[in-house]
């Protein structure tokens, strides 16, 4: 059996092959955007989901919770990585 760690693996020969991070981390301010829409749980789901869709993610799981006074925290677990939205 070949020795794992999180740089990468060893082939049969004893090479170590690298695994890089692939992707990117985007943060993103937005404004001028619908408030109602920024406050709606069932909305921003519905965005996340299409969006990991169009993208060609694996969407695991995800939780919303509403913030008061206003606001909402969006997070989705994916195959791939995660995404996050939140709003106030």
């Amino acid at each position: 059996a070949s020795a794992h760690d999180s740089a990468g693996t060893e082939d049969e020969e004893g090479r170590e092959d690298e695994y890089l991070p692939q992707g990117q981390h985007l943060l993103v301010d937005i404004k001028n955007v619908n408030a109602e829409f920024l406050n709606s749980e069932e909305r921003l789901v519905d965005a996340m989901v299409e969006l990991v869709k169009s993208a060609g993610l694996s969407l695991v799981s995800y939780h919303c919770h509403a913030l008061s006074p206003t606001g909402v925290s969006c997070v989705g677990v994916l195959l791939e990585s995660h995404i996050s939205f939140h709003t106030w």
